[in-house]
């Protein structure tokens, strides 16, 4: 991530107790539709359209810190954001920074 924490304001969307471990869920925060996941205890987020068709990822499968799209199972990795079937893609999907602050989700914003 090429900004600094100073140039991103963080807004909460919900608590930690929303989004179940394992479980994912999409937030739409000034406009911008986030999906969140809830993986091996950590928070981690995406732009929600699938680059291919615009199906929602935090309505795909989790597997690990991958998440394929419900309706052609494009992988994406939830750590980086890129997409998995195919080496140097253009398709790679853009991370949301995310944090918990006291029991709350908070989503990063320009």
């Amino acid at each position: 991530m090429c900004e600094s924490d100073a140039a991103i304001r963080f807004v909460t969307v919900g608590a930690v107790d929303d989004i179940p471990n394992g479980t994912s869920r999409m937030f739409v925060v000034e406009g911008k539709a986030v999906g969140v996941f809830h993986v091996e205890h950590q928070f981690y987020a995406l732009d929600n359209a699938c680059p291919h068709a615009g199906a929602s990822l935090a309505h795909g499968h989790l597997d690990g810190c991958t998440v394929s799209c419900r309706i052609h199972h494009w992988r994406f990795c939830l750590k980086t954001g890129t997409y998995l079937d195919e080496p140097a893609s253009r398709w790679n999907v853009q991370v949301v920074p995310v944090r918990v602050v006291e029991g709350h989700i908070q989503i990063g914003l320009p």
